[in-house]
C-alpha cells in the first residue's frame, strides 16, 4: 500500500501512520508499505514507525516495505539498508551500476529493435 494518493503525487509525503493503521485493519492479511523510501534511515525510520504495536491485547504490523522510486534514483539503496551506511562511490561506480541494470532489462525483456 502507498502512502500517498495518485493525486498528492509528489506534493506531499506518505502517511506511514496510515499504512499502520490500514494494516492493523487488513490482519491477518499482511499488508506491505510504500512510499519515500530513499535511504536506509528512511527505511529504519518507516520500519520502526510501522513496527508492532499493542492494540487491544493483539500485535499489528506491516511485514514489509517496498521500495520503488528510491530504488530507481539509487540502485544501491538495498546495499545501504543492508550494511546501515551511506555507500560512497565514484561516478564510475555509479555508472557501470546503471549500465549493469540496463543490460540485465535487456536480457530480460529484449529491446525495441527485436
Amino acid at each position: 500500500m502507498h502512502g500517498r494518493s495518485r493525486e498528492q503525487r509528489y506534493t506531499k509525503t506518505s502517511d506511514w501512520q496510515y499504512i499502520k493503521e490500514c494494516a492493523a485493519v487488513a490482519d491477518p492479511m499482511p499488508l506491505f508499505g510504500n512510499g519515500d523510501v530513499l535511504s536506509y534511515e528512511d527505511y529504519n525510520n518507516y520500519k520502526q514507525l510501522s513496527a508492532v504495536t499493542v492494540i487491544a491485547h493483539f500485535f499489528w504490523f506491516t511485514p514489509g516495505i517496498m521500495i520503488g522510486r528510491g530504488a530507481l534514483i539509487k540502485p544501491w539503496i538495498f546495499t545501504e539498508i543492508k550494511e546501515q551506511r551511506h555507500w560512497d562511490i565514484s561516478s564510475q561506480e555509479r555508472f557501470q551500476i546503471l549500465r549493469d541494470f540496463v543490460n540485465a532489462g535487456f536480457e530480460h525483456w529484449g529491446s525495441d529493435a527485436e
